[in-house]
């Protein structure tokens, strides 16, 4: 790439089924894209970008998009097998049911086999680092080491000083390492670099990093330092799941708050995620605006969901058709809402479709 040309890179936040959300959006878009160019066949919208990093659902979403898999292919993966990734559909929609089930943990061993096959059909053996290879495309998946408590993000080998730690991680492991949310999905337990026999455990690396849109302004701005590609601006988008807006109506006896108010800590648990998603949003667009060139961090515009699917939104584990067919309709009145933006004459919308417009189209599914 030469120096001055955008450095582009997709960031995919965390939400458990609602990735059917972004797989629909971004499938829609590159599809008007195409009509609107004339051009005949399906855009490689994974191939439009240098850099994708993706939490959780984003993750499987990213990894799939690196790799070239068809977003036809993604969104059935949602659609054809969320209820066997997330057992017991018909409990988990009615609220107290909904409770027991995750509390106690019914299904799970069965939902993370299913989720293995699911990935093991697009992804089949294919590692990080034969992703890279192909299709040059650097990739970041946050994930939470549990064994240390710590934050990691797995990686292709896009970096001179990485190692390449993560080469030999296949797509279908580090995809279940960041989607192991807690209490919906089982934890992952994954070989460690070099041996089978020693292992590490992993869960959502929306722990940390559900908006992993901070991450991808760190990535991309030491991958251009490590090019010595400085002058490059950096275009970054981020595209959600369609959260609801959290928060609360605290009333005065309230705030001595114990367990039980907090709900035994998911309460708190909720508070940070949504707060961190709106901070990252922040830093990543100030450490765009810091570069002092036309770098920026672009969140995708969405609009506000109707009553009964902001009820479905409180769910990230409802995979009945009908929440996801009122998904996938979102996203398809939301890339309606996008495109009058672009005729508008937005610049971050006109560099999306530019994007685009530069990607060839998708040649193969993965072997």
């Amino acid at each position: 790439m030469e120096e001055g040309q955008p450095f582009r890179v997709l960031c995919l936040d965390g939400g458990g089924m609602r990735g059917v959300y972004q797989a629909a959006f971004l499938e829609t878009f590159a599809s008007r894209v195409a009509t609107s160019l004339g051009r005949n066949g399906t855009i490689d919208v994974g191939a439009a970008f240098d850099l994708i990093v993706g939490t959780s659902t984003g993750g499987i979403v990213a990894c799939s998009l690196a790799a070239g898999v068809p977003l036809s292919a993604i969104k059935t993966l949602y659609v054809d097998r969320g209820k066997d990734i997330f057992p017991h559909q018909v409990l988990r929609s009615v609220w107290c049911l909904g409770n027991v089930v995750r509390a106690l943990g019914l299904g799970l061993r069965r939902g993370n086999q299913a989720l293995r096959q699911a990935l093991t059909e697009n992804f089949h053996g294919l590692t990080l680092a034969e992703v890279y290879r192909d299709r040059n495309i650097a990739l970041a998946i946050p994930a939470v080491d549990l064994n240390r408590h710590a934050a990691v993000v797995f990686k292709t080998r896009h970096l001179s000083r990485l190692n390449g730690r993560d080469d030999a991680r296949t797509l279908v492991d580090v995809c279940l390492a960041t989607s192991a949310a807690p209490i919906l999905r089982s934890l992952a337990m994954l070989p460690e670099e070099g041996s089978k026999d020693t292992t590490a455990v992993y869960v959502d690396g929306g722990l940390w990093a559900n908006n992993p849109g901070l991450v991808g302004m760190v990535e991309a701005s030491e991958i251009l330092n490590d090019r010595g590609q400085r002058t490059r601006p950096i275009e970054l988008f981020m595209l959600g799941t369609l959260p609801s807006q959290g928060g609360e109506e605290v009333s005065r006896r309230q705030l001595n708050r114990a367990a039980f108010g907090w709900v035994g800590g998911l309460r708190a648990i909720s508070a940070s995620l949504n707060a961190q998603a709106v901070g990252y949003d922040y830093v990543a667009k100030k450490m765009a605006e810091l570069r002092h060139d036309s770098s920026f961090a672009y969140r995708m515009p969405a609009q506000c969901p109707s009553n009964e699917l902001r009820d479905y939104l409180a769910s990230m584990d409802d995979s009945r058709p009908k929440v996801l067919n009122a998904l996938a309709r979102q996203a398809i009145s939301d890339v309606d809402y996008a495109w009058a933006a672009l005729d508008r004459g937005e610049g971050e919308l006109r560099a999306f479709y530019n994007a685009l417009t530069a990607a060839p189209n998708i040649e193969s599914h993965v072997r």
